[in-house]
Formats: structure tokens, C-alpha cells, sequence
């Protein structure tokens, strides 16, 4: 565990746990249940050298960063996007998850929802082009390309390392895309060959989330509109439990 003060801990730890107790409105999209267990495991990990070093980074520069509570808020936050972003994405597609890999340690799954974020909005991902070209260097690929690898090793870029959705969510497929060091073709590529062993159901399904289209496009813009009001969920959150843990000092102070 790195080292933090007892109020960061105390407010870390109960956050969570209040997360299952908070009520929500009718018209709220929130998982809770979801919320709760994804904010313990961005918790638990997020603070802990030993996840890092299954990475191979740094973890004395990582420790000097979350040294800063603003720095950790950050990190958390984009922690919890993730990490409810995959379940969500592994919820409405369970077969995803006995996909297999498309590299060894880097499970097709991954692949597939980190393309779903990074795609967002965009209407023209232009991926069931290159796929059918199968040239990864094809303008169809272009933008598939561009996000699906990081073009160079995590290990060398560790200033944005907790924006990462593979650092997030999946140690093993960090390893895994250093192993080829983040080259963008050889990942495509194996994305690719991973697609084409899917069934035609499958691959139909995949397509309906990560292709061009309106229906495309508003599927993933309702999974981040979720992933957006979990971030703002937890953080109103972990503001009352903050606000709380004040009062209480308050009132200690005072002698109540």
C-alpha cells in the first residue's frame, strides 16, 4: 500500500460502502450495486505498488504522484470511467467475455470496449471497412489504428498512465502491448485475426456497437452517458462523506 494520510484512506474506504446506502431518484441510470463495486476495486488498486509492478512501472514516481490529493481524486476518477464502462460493455455483450485473446494476456474483450470509448460519438469508425480490406495500413483503418495501440511503451509514457483504459482495467494487456511496443499495426492486426474467429451472430453484434451509424453511435453515447453519471455519483459521494468526516471533527472539537 502506498502511503497516505488517514483522512484520505477513511474517506476512500467509506465512500464506497456509502455508495450502496445512497437512494437514488427513479429517472437515475446508476447501477449502484455496479458504482459500489467498481469504486472498491479502483480503490484497492489504484493505491497499491504491487498493480503497478505487475505493469513494470515506476512505482516511486506513480507513489510521488497520488501523493497529492488533487492527483488522486484523477486517478480514481478515470479508474471508475473504465472500469464501469467494461462492465457495461460485458453486461450487454456476456459472450464477449469467452472470446479468447487476441494476443497472449490481452483478451478480445478489452479490445473491444476500449474501442467503444474511444470511439464515442463518431459516426464514421469506418472498422467494418477495414476489416473486410484486412490491409491495416488502409485508409479505412486510419482511425482504428490510431487508437487501438499507443504507437510506444506504456513504460515510457507513465505521465498519463492513469488515463489508460489497459491500465485500468487490464495489467496483463499493458504487458502485452509493450511486448510489440505499442505498435498500432500488429495490434490491429491481431484484432483483426480475433474478429474472424467470432461467430457471424458475434460479429454482427460487435458491429452494432463499434461501426458507423446513428444506431452505433447512440449505443455508445448511451454507455457513456451511464459512465458519466457514475463519475458524477461517486464524486457527490465522496463530497458528503468528506463533508461529514468534517463535521464530525467539528463537533469533537467542540466537544460534542
Amino acid at each position: 500500500m502506498m502511503k497516505f494520510t488517514v483522512k484520505s484512506l477513511i474517506t476512500l474506504v467509506v465512500t464506497s460502502s456509502a455508495l450502496l446506502l445512497t437512494p437514488m431518484k427513479s429517472d437515475a441510470q446508476v447501477n449502484m450495486s455496479r458504482l459500489a463495486q467498481v469504486a472498491k476495486s479502483c480503490q484497492e488498486n489504484i493505491f497499491s505498488s504491487n498493480y503497478y509492478k505487475r505493469m513494470g512501472f515506476d512505482t516511486n514516481s506513480i507513489n510521488q504522484y497520488l501523493e497529492n490529493s488533487y492527483n488522486q481524486e484523477k486517478a480514481i476518477t478515470h479508474c471508475i470511467h473504465s472500469r464501469y464502462h467494461y462492465s457495461l460493455v460485458l453486461t450487454k455483450y456476456p459472450w464477449l467475455d469467452s472470446t479468447g485473446e487476441i494476443l497472449p494476456g490481452y483478451p478480445g474483450s478489452v479490445v473491444a470496449a476500449s474501442l467503444a470509448s474511444l470511439f464515442g460519438s463518431s459516426n464514421q469508425t469506418s472498422i467494418l471497412d477495414c476489416i473486410a480490406n484486412q490491409d491495416v495500413s488502409s485508409r479505412e483503418c486510419s482511425q482504428t489504428r490510431q487508437v487501438i495501440g499507443s504507437g510506444a511503451n506504456f513504460r515510457e509514457r507513465e505521465i498519463d498512465w492513469y488515463r489508460s483504459y489497459k491500465v485500468n482495467v487490464c495489467p496483463s494487456c499493458v504487458v502485452a502491448h509493450d511486448e510489440v511496443s505499442g505498435s498500432r499495426e500488429e495490434i490491429l492486426k491481431a484484432f483483426i485475426k480475433w474478429f474472424f474467429t467470432l461467430e457471424k451472430a458475434q460479429r454482427r453484434e460487435l458491429i452494432s456497437l463499434l461501426g458507423d451509424g446513428d444506431e452505433a453511435r447512440e449505443l455508445r453515447l448511451v454507455i457513456m452517458r451511464e459512465v458519466k453519471a457514475a463519475e458524477k455519483k461517486y464524486l457527490e459521494v465522496r463530497q458528503g462523506v468528506e463533508e461529514q468526516e468534517q463535521e464530525r471533527r467539528r463537533q469533537e472539537v467542540l466537544g460534542n
